[in-house]
């Protein structure tokens, strides 16, 4: 059914089709851009809700540090002075938030106690002096210990009194005063608590960090801000809400609301999940009014303060204040997208109408122009003749070729008999070198086995050499041995004749001397036995060493004339070589003396190929001039006949896409009042078989700078008949074609 569409209600489709996908994206985008705008409110509500946590977890760690800080300046205070007074004085102007710094011993008694105001003006702080304080909250709880403390985050030793209306300040300064109190004992040298210091700040430690954050909101237009600060119980202790005092940023100490109003029980939704530990950003309703808020909430819980406090921080501020800038987005954004819509639906409709009419106007120009085209195949037919004309003149240019061409041929069968003499001498000439290459090898191997035999004769030397060395050290431990053996039988002869001696001077006495003299002569009976083994050993070392050294000696005459008779090999073998390559030389002569031959004939074969060259330089301009002819012949009617039907089919494709189905076609036909010549062309059948659509025929080109080359049988055809030598006229059908049984010999 989309086919049959006209062009205008597709491109509509499209168009709409498009818009309508921009816009669901843009939807898309948008109500994610949105979100992402409430969720970043929300965001920044919560991070507000984190500051204000963290500041006032920095002044709680300050407050509870200066009360420590403080005591230890009383150490070992007894009696009041002006210098202590002077001191909690300066303490209270260096603040500017500590309304009252009081010191009393251990029984309640006031010691000590500011006189000046945080900006400098005296107070009645006299009356002070008169009262007890061993009954407040502040001091029973310190003196009993019971502090607010946690000692792995180092606070320890401090009561802390939450937020509350002072009393004791009221009475000094004449009027109402929210405040909280930090107590804590002070120690002698000793350790050992000697009385109790105590701050009174004014609540304002907190509230300007409350007010600090309301400024950033008021600047972002965010005037319904309400800040809340909630003790452990969910008592309100501070409340703090600009926008229903007129506008003005003044802390309203409201009596009937402050640790009295309890938002957990009130059913506050953000209060009742701090009551469970947990923080966030919800939207719910204010618990007094019952507007709708957006609530983010947190604990104040960290470093620098004692969980157990148990504070409370709530960031409320109206919906409707809070989202009125994106809902202002949304509505200018909607305003913007309708119009967006309703324009672009317009440009559509409008220029889907413009490009169909365009369309019909081209193909309009498209069927006329198709006449066109059938003039210029006209033109291109009688340029087909031309090129006939010129292609007989081509074959009577080749005739002038076939006389040079026989004598070339001559000359090359006398240039391939020299080649074929060369080829023969050449391949002795390769026998030879061979046959030298063989005889070169076995004078290297000759000379080979003379080295090996050389190295022989060095081995078998320095063997010799080391059997006499051995034979030397022999000899040399014999004859050490039998100067030793010659020493042994003096000194045992001459043992033997002093022990006879002695044995006969003592006659009976010296028989047993006697038994020495046997025992000693009979050892230097053996010790002669063994000088003459020795001298036997000496004579067969020497024989020994002759032996070698005639082994040797024969071993060397023999490596030498083995050697003699390999040098006279390498020396026949080398003769042998010599006269080979002197036989190649002589070849070598001959196939120079050839290559001489060869180069004349090469330069009667140049004249040859000159006088060809000039024959075949006319034959190629006519071949070029006619190459170009039917190039542009059969390149002009056959892209001609091709695109008078592309046209054709186009125009009328065209006009299909853009009216729609046949019903709309044969209306718009009908309606136009063109003639059907312009509105359906029907360009003419060529009969010309050699000129079809199909772009059977291909020219015969004859461009090729290089010389055909051409048989020496040349057929005998019409070509070379009298009667066809000269060209005549010839009609469209008698134009050759490239395969045409005439042009083979080509």
């Amino acid at each position: 059914m989309f086919k049959n569409m006209s062009l205008k209600l597709k491109i509509l489709l499209l168009s709409m089709s498009g818009v309508v996908t921009i816009a669901i994206v843009s939807i898309i985008l948008a109500i994610s851009n949105f979100n992402s705008q409430e969720k970043l409110l929300k965001s920044k509500m919560f991070l507000a809700s984190e500051d204000l946590s963290n500041s006032i977890q920095d002044q709680f760690y300050e407050r509870y540090g200066d009360v420590k800080t403080f005591s230890l300046h009383f150490k070992n205070f007894s009696t009041n002075s002006r210098e202590y007074i002077n001191y909690l004085n300066q303490i209270v102007k260096f603040y500017g938030i500590y309304n009252l710094i009081m010191v009393c011993d251990l029984n309640g008694r006031l010691l000590s106690v500011n006189d000046e105001a945080p900006d400098g003006k005296k107070i009645n702080s006299e009356i002070l002096y008169k009262q007890n304080f061993s009954n407040t909250q502040w001091f029973k709880e310190t003196l009993s210990k019971k502090f607010l403390e946690d000692a792995k985050k180092d606070f320890t030793q401090v009561n802390f009194q939450d937020a509350y209306f002072d009393e004791t300040t009221e009475s000094v300064y004449k009027e109402k005063v929210y405040s909280t109190t930090f107590s804590t004992f002070i120690y002698n040298s000793k350790g050992e608590p000697i009385g109790i210091i105590s701050t009174h700040p004014n609540f304002i430690w907190v509230e300007s960090t409350i007010t600090r954050i309301y400024d950033s909101f008021y600047k972002a237009n965010m005037k319904t801000l309400e800040l809340t600060l909630l003790n452990k119980n969910g008592d309100v202790i501070i409340d703090y809400t600009p926008s229903l005092n007129n506008g003005k940023k003044d802390v309203i100490h409201d009596e009937k609301t402050l640790n009295k109003f309890n938002l957990i029980k009130a059913g506050q939704a953000a209060a009742v999940k701090l009551s469970q530990g947990e923080e966030g950003v919800i939207e719910a309703k204010h618990a007094r009014r019952g507007n709708w808020q957006i609530n983010a909430f947190k604990q104040v819980i960290g470093d620098k303060i004692v969980d157990d406090l148990g504070w409370k921080v709530l960031v409320r501020v109206d919906s409707d204040e809070a989202y009125s800038e994106i809902i202002n987005s949304k509505i200018i954004y909607t305003i913007i997208f309708t119009l967006i819509f309703i324009i672009v639906i317009s440009l559509s409709i409008f220029f889907s109408k413009n490009l169909a009419n365009m369309l019909m106007n081209v193909a309009n120009q498209l069927a006329n122009g198709n006449l066109l085209l059938n003039k210029s195949s006209a033109e291109a037919s009688s340029e087909s003749q031309k090129l006939s004309a010129a292609t007989l003149e081509q074959a009577a240019s080749l005739q002038e070729t076939v006389t040079a061409v026989n004598q070339i041929s001559a000359m090359m069968n006398k240039t391939s008999e020299m080649a074929d003499s060369s080829r023969r001498k050449s391949d002795e000439n390769k026998i030879k070198v061979n046959e030298g290459k063989n005889v070169i090898h076995k004078m290297v191997d000759s000379i080979s086995n003379i080295k090996s035999s050389n190295q022989e004769i060095m081995d078998q030397v320095l063997d010799g050499n080391k059997r006499i060395s051995e034979i030397v050290k022999v000899i040399a431990e014999i004859e050490s041995k039998t100067k030793v053996i010659n020493e042994i039988v003096f000194q045992t002869k001459l043992l033997s004749f002093n022990a006879s001696v002695e044995a006969a001077r003592a006659g009976e006495h010296g028989r047993g001397f006697s038994v020495v003299a046997e025992e000693v002569g009979n050892l230097a009976q053996m010790s002669g036995n063994a000088s003459k083994e020795i001298s036997s050993m000496l004579e067969s070392s020497i024989n020994r060493v002759k032996t070698i050294i005639d082994q040797t000696k024969n071993n060397v005459e023999n490596i030498l004339t083995k050697s003699k008779e390999t040098m006279k090999n390498g020396e026949a073998i080398s003769n042998e070589c010599a006269s080979i390559f002197e036989q190649i030389f002589i070849n070598s002569e001959e196939v120079n003396h050839l290559v001489y031959e060869i180069a004349n004939s090469a330069q009667e074969q140049a004249k040859g190929v000159t006088e060809i060259n000039h024959a075949m330089q006319e034959l190629d301009n006519v071949t070029h001039q006619n190459s170009n002819i039917a190039q542009k012949t059969s390149k002009t009617a056959a892209d001609l006949l091709r695109q008078s039907y592309e046209i054709e089919q186009m125009a009328s494709h065209l006009v299909k896409i853009i009216v729609g189905n046949e019903s709309n076609i044969s209306q718009l036909k009908a309606s136009s009042g063109n003639n059907n010549d312009k509105g359906n062309y029907n360009p003419p059948v060529n009969k010309n078989k050699d000129y079809d659509t199909n772009s059977k025929r291909q020219s015969f080109n004859m461009k090729s700078t290089k010389s055909p080359t051409i048989d020496s049988n040349i057929k005998k055809d019409s070509l070379h008949n009298k009667e066809n030598s000269q060209p005549k006229a010839v009609t469209s059908e008698e134009v050759p074609s490239y395969n045409d049984p005439r042009f083979e010999d080509l």
